[in-house]
């Protein structure tokens, strides 16, 4: 039977999560597609078109896929990528093992209030991946309980067996830091000084320059 286990490396805004199938009958994948798929926390987002130029499996999205907008502007319930493995260069005779290593970047969180700089950080829990094999054919199975909840999404594959996640009990996240609203008057003040300075120090530049000019063309005229 097929099992899959799966870890998170590096940390803060850019991370990876590697997950690795373990095959023992390869010959299993001449009749099903190979899946995993990922539901991620609104912090958590995948730039589509980086994945399109990752080797070894293509991507599909639902849910939000903007890169731009805070935690605060996006869908709460986040967005469910699915990843199907490339498995047509595989020697289907012997066991296999695949790792699909997937890229994730966090959005910029909320600020929160009542600590410092220093211990601003918050926690992002992360769902374990879920894979699974889908029939090739069109035979109908029971769906597995666990991936009930997306057999509504459009194209999502059908007759699918869930595999076991030898590392169920290990949990993933990852840690950011974040402002601090106690910051937030200073914040104001720092931008503003700078934004005026910027202003007269072009409006100066300005005058330089318009300066410089006259005196070239009150030269020639002469």
């Amino acid at each position: 039977m097929a099992s899959l286990a799966s870890s998170v490396s590096a940390q803060g805004f850019h991370f990876t999560v590697s997950t690795t199938i373990n095959v023992p009958d390869a010959s299993d994948l001449q009749r099903h597609t190979l899946h995993v798929v990922f539901d991620l926390d609104p912090h958590v987002y995948a730039d589509q078109y980086e994945l399109a130029q990752r080797p070894g499996y293509t991507s599909q999205f639902w849910g939000t896929t903007d890169l731009e907008k805070p935690v605060s502007a996006v869908n709460p319930n986040g967005t469910v990528l699915l990843l199907t493995a490339d498995t047509s260069e595989l020697n289907h005779s012997r066991p296999v093992n695949i790792t699909l290593e997937v890229p994730l970047h966090v959005r910029y969180g909320r600020p929160i209030a009542g600590t410092d700089s220093t211990n601003a950080f918050h926690h992002i829990p992360l769902q374990r991946p879920l894979g699974f094999l889908a029939s090739k054919s069109n035979s109908v199975a029971e769906v597995p309980e666990a991936l009930r909840p997306y057999t509504a999404l459009s194209g999502w594959p059908t007759s699918i067996h869930l595999i076991p996640d030898a590392s169920a009990a290990e949990t993933l996240g990852v840690t950011i830091p974040v402002g601090v609203l106690d910051d937030l008057a200073w914040v104001d003040i720092g931008t503003a000084t700078v934004m005026l300075a910027m202003f007269f120090y072009l409006l100066h530049a300005s005058v330089r320059t318009a300066q410089r000019l006259y005196a070239k063309s009150s030269t020639k005229t002469d």
